[in-house]
């Protein structure tokens, strides 16, 4: 795989500070000098041939590593997996996301999974009956002498310290119920003799197998051609398929199944609901390996940005109603971003087998909590004042796809007082009346004001009670209708209370939304609007720019070159003639979105790894503090048992680590929305 510089210096960091030395140099050997087979490692680390099978057995444990076996050959073929490396620096992310969808207990099953790497579930269970068993015995060891100690002090002995709590897995069967509940979500997948092969090899060997049986003589004619792209993505579809057949045998249990989500619902955490129901859950087979799913996380990491986005647009009420349409909506999707080769020759009836593409207001009406109050956040508007035809307007298309119809439709749209008769009517819809005041409407707890700087639209306030009062259902719709009618699309409605996310458009919408971010602090608004003006109209020239954005020659001269330093704008020479006379030639200002989203991108990759560079130093300078610190009996006691002046440079290094690693996040969720959303 080939990679830029910094991604490569960034992914060998990541790998040394979770596995160490030996792994990280062998990683780092790989990523420089290609597919290598052992002997060709040998030459390029200067190691023994037993440290390095050792280190590539730590890479091939937490899969960071690809390897290829040709018949008769007598080395294999190593490659390391850069994509996955560079997930290590999402591990904690992850886990919050778990936490928050599944619990504690499901969170530190996953943390076992991403600290032992593929693992056998037997294992795994045996691992788990291993502390359970400990912690039991801990529990009874500290039972026994609260019963041998003395009264706590106070009338009540109401002094008392809590109890430690047990083990978050409580059983074995706890233990399966979690695993299925995380493989049926597509965060657990099951290892196959082809996960190891580099997605290039895996595409060869299906070419192969495909040219042996269907073409044998050779491939003639334009239409065999497209019928080998299909086979082959067919093929590869089948492959992918292989990881996913542990889901497939618990589908079978579909009542199991059925009752879980009943009792657990959605976004509600693995307590006693979720523990009752452990039996229900088929046995796993003991000696099938699983490992995490990178790409499924990647789906729900790419959902909770959305929500933040649509929690800062819209407020938290309508972001948690996105939030419940996107877990529907992407329950059946696997990636955030369809392979080219994989998915070019996809059915319809294939892709229709993969999930429903809207959720419909029924559906997540369903999946609401009913604490949730969705008065909060929608604004309060006379019906006279609401235009029926625009609020219910129906996209059937993707914009995409009804670029070409726009035109043709603004002919017949109605006019105003086309719409004012249609209020007038006798035909009422849940968009005719008005909302039941909140305590607080908006994001900013200021009464009658919408939006969230709390200075952007006042409602009428006079309607009688009858009018504003509104159905659960209704006051849903109509945070599904601000969805849609934002902006930034967040929505599409597709039809009757059917909703549905064009994901495309909204992440390339939310990539220059960061895009613009970086731009105002780098160059602040003046530069940013030189921007956006260049946006719309294309190229400008030099001596018509200052005309369009209203500045002086000399002001707008040293802000283009500030940005064009930048790698936000750029210019291009136009000569008049064939001579190409400077004093003659048209300059051209122009924005290239793409080229200054992989700029930035370059730029993202080396902030992160200056940050791990300065952390390593920081723990070389401070190098005799974090020694005294690993001692036994330092380890838990810093601040009762280190020198005081120990101790202060002990607490600075936390602090700098905890600040480098915040920074670390930021920039990664930077990366995920510019690379892999």
């Amino acid at each position: 795989m080939l990679v830029t510089k910094p991604v490569a210096e960034l992914c060998a960091l990541l790998v040394y500070e979770l596995y160490g030395e030996l792994p990280s140099r062998i990683f780092a050997a790989l990523l420089s000098k290609g597919r290598s087979t052992l002997p060709q490692l040998v030459q390029h680390t200067s190691m023994t041939p037993r440290q390095l099978r050792h280190g590539l057995a730590v890479l091939q444990q937490h899969n960071l590593l690809f390897y290829h076996l040709d018949p008769g050959a007598e080395f294999a073929t190593y490659e390391a997996n850069a994509e996955h490396a560079y997930n290590l620096v999402r591990t904690g992310k992850i886990l919050e996301m778990i936490d928050t969808s599944f619990g504690p207990a499901a969170k530190d099953v996953m943390q076992s999974l991403l600290l032992a790497g593929q693992t056998r579930i037997s294992d795994l269970v045996a691992a788990y009956q291993s502390k359970i068993e400990q912690e039991n015995q801990a529990a009874a060891l500290n039972g026994a002498n609260d019963d041998l100690a003395p009264e706590a002090n106070g009338v009540h002995g109401d002094h008392q310290p809590p109890k430690k709590a047990g083990p978050l897995v409580k059983s074995a069967a706890h233990l399966n119920s979690i695993i299925c509940r995380l493989v049926e979500a597509e965060l657990i997948d099951v290892v196959h003799a082809k996960t190891f092969e580099s997605p290039s090899d895996v595409l060869k060997i299906v070419e192969k197998e495909v040219m042996d049986k269907h073409f044998p003589s050779g491939v003639k004619g334009n239409k065999a051609k497209i019928e080998l792209q299909e086979r082959i993505a067919q093929g590869l579809r089948k492959v992918r398929a292989e990881s996913k057949s542990l889901k497939r045998k618990l589908e079978q249990n579909g009542s199991a199944a059925k009752r879980r989500r009943l009792l657990t619902g959605i976004g509600m955490t693995n307590g006693a609901n979720g523990f009752h129901d452990e039996d229900m859950d088929p046995a796993l087979d003991p000696k099938q390996v699983i490992r995490i799913n990178y790409e499924k996380c990647i789906v729900d990491l790419r959902n909770r940005r959305l929500v933040q986005f649509v929690t800062d647009m819209l407020g938290e009420t309508t972001a948690y109603v996105y939030g419940v349409l996107l877990k529907l909506l992407t329950k059946d999707i696997s990636r955030s971003r369809p392979d080219p080769v994989m998915d070019a020759g996809e059915d319809e009836e294939e892709a229709d087998a993969k999930g429903p593409g809207f959720v419909t207001t029924e559906q997540i009406l369903d999946n609401l909590k009913t604490s949730i109050d969705l008065s909060l956040g929608i604004g309060k508007a006379d019906k006279r004042q609401i235009s029926l035809r625009a609020a219910e307007k129906i996209e059937q298309f993707a914009p995409k796809s009804k670029a070409l119809v726009e035109e043709a439709a603004v002919d017949g749209e109605a006019s105003e007082d086309e719409d004012e008769d249609e209020d007038d009517s006798e035909e009422e819809s849940d968009y005719d009346a008005d909302y039941k005041p909140p305590a607080a409407n908006g994001t900013n707890g200021v009464k009658g004001v919408n939006g969230v700087n709390g200075a952007a639209v006042k409602f009428d306030e006079s309607a009688t009670l009858k009018e504003r009062r509104l159905d659960r259902p209704t006051q849903l719709r109509q945070h599904l209708l601000l969805l849609s009618e934002s902006r930034q699309r967040f929505v599409r409605h597709c039809g009757p209370d059917e909703w549905t996310v064009d994901f495309i458009p909204l992440m390339k919408a939310l990539r220059e939304a960061e895009l613009d971010s970086v731009i105002e602090r780098t160059s602040g608004r003046q530069g940013l609007r030189l921007v956006r003006i260049l946006r719309a109209k294309g190229k400008l020239d030099e001596k018509a720019l200052p005309n369009v954005a209203l500045m002086r020659k000399p002001e707008l001269q040293q802000k283009m070159l500030e940005l064009q330093t930048a790698g936000f704008v750029d210019v291009q020479e136009v000569p008049r003639d064939v001579k190409a006379d400077v004093k003659k030639s048209f300059f051209l200002w122009f924005c290239d979105v793409d080229r200054s989203l992989e700029r930035l991108l370059d730029t993202s990759y080396k902030t992160m790894v200056h940050c791990i560079q300065v952390l390593e130093a920081l723990r070389e300078k401070e190098r005799d503090v974090l020694e005294t610190t690993k001692r036994t009996d330092v380890r838990g006691r810093e601040k009762d048992t280190m020198r005081k002046e120990y101790y202060e440079r002990y607490a600075r290094f936390l602090e700098c680590e905890r600040k480098l690693f915040a920074q670390v996040s930021r920039v990664d969720d930077l990366v995920a929305v510019l690379r892999d959303f």
